[in-house]
């Protein structure tokens, strides 16, 4: 690690914690792509990193918005809610899943399988709703964040919607993504969203908030 300038981490969020707290530790900056490992700890690590000097960078994954929130901050948020529309298919092996013995293969329509905090959200759907992390970082954090996660047959992309509201006005967004070719549990724009912001660590001129 002594040699890089950079770290990226893009394996699981049950190490993504422990990768963005040793190369912190090692006063290097470190780009989280499993944002939900990092719930359990982040005030710790975010103080370390300003310790340390370090620069931790969390692409915005497969969601819009996180701009108009970052702005809405500084005047007040009272709601902060995420409601992601999946396949069923794209959330087997889930804990939460397999917790509540749920047969995904027979939801002929589209059922509601999870209501709470983006804590809860992070434990039972662990490789499934890293946005949740990401939003409640950027936002009012994951104890206040609301998270619904439905289980959709009729759907055929992964579909994220925000809704914010704070003493600004109304904050809507929706974002409807295509599965990555090679992991159905994640979004295509999940990985746009790493490749744009390596290019804006490495651009002089930044555009948006």
């Amino acid at each position: 690690m002594r040699s890089v300038d950079l770290v990226i981490e893009a394996a699981s969020p049950k190490i993504s914690g422990d990768v963005a707290r040793k190369a912190v530790n090692a006063g290097k900056d470190v780009m989280v792509m499993s944002t939900g490992g990092l719930l359990k700890s982040y005030r710790s690590l975010f103080e370390l990193a300003k310790k340390r000097k370090a620069h931790i960078y969390l692409p915005s994954g497969a969601i819009c918005g996180l701009d108009g929130l970052k702005g809405a901050k500084f005047s007040g948020i009272s709601k902060v809610t995420l409601t992601t529309r999946k396949p069923p298919e794209g959330l087997k092996g889930a804990p939460y899943v397999i917790r509540h013995n749920i047969n995904l293969g027979k939801i002929k329509s589209e059922k509601v399988l999870f209501e709470g905090d983006a804590f809860r959200a992070m434990e039972g759907f662990p490789a499934n709703i890293n946005v949740a992390a990401t939003l409640s970082l950027c936002g009012i954090g994951p104890g206040k964040t609301r998270v619904k996660i439905i289980a959709s047959p009729s759907i055929k992309r992964n579909i994220h919607e925000i809704e914010v509201e704070g003493s600004f006005g109304k904050l809507v967004t929706r974002t409807e993504n295509i599965p990555s070719p090679d992991n159905p549990k994640t979004s295509y724009m999940a990985i746009l969203s790493a490749m744009a912001t390596l290019d804006g660590i490495l651009e002089s001129v930044t555009i948006g908030t």
